[in-house]
């Protein structure tokens, strides 16, 4: 089977939602990509805010990410979930994954889409917040992710698919992680 290398850095960071995304994906290794921060600036087609990395150009600035291979066949799935051309461009790169370079793609928000005051909606927060938790991510990198400002979701079918991929019932802001 022929595959390809994903970098993820926000929501498909937590394995149940890529995978049911793209069936195929399995985890290949951990990757940092410099020279960018992790912002939650861009705009989704739900009128909430989705992750984005943010060229800074300052080597101390990273991005943690989790790189997933999966069927070259089913990118075409994750594009049009991600909403390639239409919200997000896909972009190819080297990265480190383990010491050796590796090509992989990730998403990169287009300029009209990008609108700096626009919260994420919790459900959103909590997959990437447990992603990078389950990845292991340093401490200080979880701390910034936690303190990112929420809004609940007003749509109770998309919130309740949300919470389901998190393992939480929708009970209430009290379900999901506690911010540190």
């Amino acid at each position: 089977m022929d595959r390809i290398y994903y970098f993820a850095y926000g929501s498909n960071l937590h394995p149940p939602r890529l995978a049911e995304r793209v069936p195929s994906s399995r985890l290949h290794g951990l990757a940092r990509l410099r020279g960018h921060r992790l912002v939650f600036h861009k705009r989704g087609g739900d009128g909430s805010g989705k992750c984005n990395v943010h060229s800074t150009g300052r080597h101390q600035d990273i991005v943690h990410g989790a790189v997933f291979s999966m069927a070259r066949a089913e990118v075409r799935l994750l594009d049009r979930v991600e909403g390639v051309g239409h919200g997000y461009w896909r972009v190819a790169r080297p990265l480190s994954v383990g010491g050796r370079p590796i090509r992989v793609f990730y998403y990169l928000a287009q300029a009209d889409f990008i609108q700096e005051d626009l919260p994420p909606f919790d459900w959103y927060h909590a997959l990437v917040l447990a992603g990078a938790r389950g990845h292991r991510f340093p401490a200080d990198y979880l701390h910034r992710i936690a303190a990112i400002a929420t809004v609940r979701d007003p749509d109770a079918h998309r919130d309740r698919h949300h919470r389901r991929l998190l393992g939480y019932p929708r009970t209430g802001r009290s379900a999901l992680p506690r911010k540190t």
